[in-house]
């Protein structure tokens, strides 16, 4: 009632802090007078579709959507695993950008069609307001350069587009074709999927005369791309990932005068030490201020450092410049398979099959004991083969990778599981039940679990008769090797490992295990399934599937219309874009 009093300029402004879908769900039909400011006064619309249910999805792009398309200025579209089929389905319901005359923002993330993205190329010149364009981890295998010329060109041609973020894959080709308009208006640019070379990115700057902001990677070790020098005086951040002969890298952020924040990291190449960036920075880039640098190889050469060269390369960093003046750190870390030597920070740590076997720091306050607490990831612990010593501690750690039967030694360095949220299990034989309950029981923020197992294994039937005290939410079990009868699926759908359930990943032997598992598991929002008939399996031909050949069924349009017939007429099911024997359910 209270709320109810409030003036429309009030309603307005509160508006403003909620995104269009929590907004309309939330106050669309109250009454005459929220409906009408909602639809005719509110302007403002920010819809991110990425984590909606497809019963408020379908209900926003049938009825809202379409009555405000000139009130959005934001739109998030996700075909993420979590949402399968969004983007496809938007389009189904509006198929046209041109209504979105005052859009500001669009986002696509995991696009796969060649004909939306098509679609968006044509359209855009209609967006004549849009300042922000993302192509987030996209993948258009039969999208040709042409198509993304056109792309690229009617991208540049927009005339408020202030910032653009690039990352489509393609299989046979390059994706990101440099521009041969100019844009005026371009000010942050992150390319994510080509190596650029040195012409390229003298063409790219050409063409972006305004650009502050550029995040890539450049690649270049032929003799015939001679880096031109040419100053880019627009640039004032630059996160960059390059490997190139460290002569050419001094010489490109020579030509950065206006440089106050640099991220770098080289590879594969020889290292710069500390006395050049020392003189680079003094000389050429005197507004930097901040600076990130990461240098690494996995080259047989660097691997051989000795300890006297180490140290003479660390020393080059503690001159009163690095120390005293900027007070920027530098940490080598290093095993058998890579050195890095980079500047200190909180950035997250991971241990892989080995403990560092190399640590150094420029930072009297830094230690490997400090390292270890801001270790956050463990992915391969049963690998570690060396001695584990006594004062190592990892407390903070999120994400865990064991393989059972569990060595004891590595809790020795573990000292509890509270913040574990992410587990991959690799069963090598059965898990006894009253072990694995303990051991689940360590874990109660566990939302996160994910299952390895050789195909030669019977199915741990003891993870599924254990009490989860945690809520698991995202449960994968395709690395199984173990296809779920319908017998399995039943016995799976009432276990209290997926009473909480929301995105399953499995194999089952048939299409009626799909059914069980939908109409059963009622916290499931998205299944991902591969199925097959092993009587008739070894008749099919192989195909390709994750870049691994298996002999398998392969899922059928008679599949998908049968599922249509036999699941709620809400789901969304379709084939995973790239791996066509696997079916995807966005159930609710």
């Amino acid at each position: 009632m209270n709320f109810n009093l409030l003036p429309n300029e009030i309603l307005l402004i509160f508006f403003e802090y909620l995104k269009g879908n929590d907004l309309l769900h939330t106050f669309y039909g109250l009454n005459a007078r929220i409906n009408a400011l909602l639809y005719k006064q509110y302007r403002c619309y920010f819809f991110k579709f990425s984590s909606l249910s497809k019963r408020n999805f379908d209900l926003l792009c049938q009825q809202h959507i379409p009555m405000i398309t000139d009130r959005i200025l934001a739109l998030h579209l996700s075909d993420s695993e979590s949402t399968p089929g969004q983007i496809n389905l938007f389009f189904s319901y509006i198929p046209s950008f041109r209504q979105f005359t005052h859009l500001h923002s669009l986002s696509l993330y995991r696009l796969h069609s060649k004909e939306i993205l098509l679609k968006i190329s044509i359209e855009l010149h209609h967006l004549v307001q849009l300042t922000h364009l993302k192509f987030d981890f996209c993948c258009i295998p039969d999208y040709d350069e042409t198509d993304f010329e056109l792309l690229t060109n009617n991208i540049w041609n927009l005339p408020n587009l202030t910032h653009y973020y690039f990352e489509i894959h393609n299989k046979r080709q390059q994706s990101f074709i440099i521009p041969s308009k100019i844009s005026s208006s371009l000010k942050y640019l992150s390319i994510n999927t080509e190596q650029l070379n040195w012409d390229s990115v003298n063409r790219l700057l050409q063409y972006t005369p305004n650009l502050e902001y550029l995040h890539g990677h450049i690649y270049s070790f032929d003799d015939d791309d001679n880096y031109i020098g040419s100053s880019f005086s627009s640039l004032t951040n630059l996160n960059i990932v390059i490997t190139a002969h460290p002569s050419k890298i001094i010489s490109f952020l020579r030509n950065i005068p206006n440089l106050y924040r640099l991220e770098i990291s080289t590879g594969d190449s020889h290292f710069i030490d500390g006395h050049q960036w020392e003189d680079l920075i003094r000389n050429y880039l005197r507004k930097l201020r901040t600076f990130d640098l990461s240098m690494k190889s996995y080259s047989s050469i660097t691997r051989s450092m000795t300890e006297e060269q180490i140290d003479e390369l660390m020393n080059s960093f503690r001159s009163s410049f690095w120390i005293d003046e900027r007070r920027w750190f530098v940490q080598c870390i290093g095993d058998e398979h890579c050195i890095r030597f980079e500047t200190v920070s909180n950035a997250f740590y991971s241990i892989g099959d080995k403990l560092p076997s190399v640590f150094k720091s420029t930072d009297p306050q830094d230690n490997i004991e400090r390292l270890y607490t801001t270790t956050c990831s463990i992915s391969d612990v049963e690998r570690l083969d060396q001695l584990i010593p006594l004062k190592i501690c990892i407390p903070n750690i999120y994400s865990l990778t064991i393989k059972y039967p569990i060595n004891d030694q590595y809790w020795t360095m573990i000292p509890n599981l509270h913040k574990v949220s992410s587990l991959t299990l690799d069963f090598s034989t059965d898990f006894p039940q009253s072990e694995l309950q303990v051991f689940l029981n360590r874990m109660p923020h566990l939302r996160r679990l994910t299952l390895h197992q050789d195909a030669s294994l019977p199915l741990p039937m003891s993870l599924f008769k254990c009490t989860f005290s945690s809520s698991i939410h995202y449960l994968y079990l395709q690395n199984c090797k173990h296809f779920f009868s319908e017998e399995d699926c039943i016995i799976l759908s009432h276990s209290s490992l997926t009473s909480h359930c929301k995105q399953l990943d499995i194999l089952v032997k048939n299409r009626e295990s799909i059914t069980i598992l939908v109409n059963n598991m009622t916290s499931l929002c998205t299944l991902r399934a591969r199925f097959t008939d092993e009587k008739i399996c070894d008749i099919s031909p192989p195909i390709i599937c994750n870049n691994v050949v298996d002999k398998i069924i392969l899922c059928t349009d008679a599949d998908i219309l049968w599922l249509t017939d036999q699941l709620p007429s809400t789901c969304a099911i379709s084939r995973h874009p790239f791996c066509v024997n696997h079916i995807r359910i966005w159930i609710k």
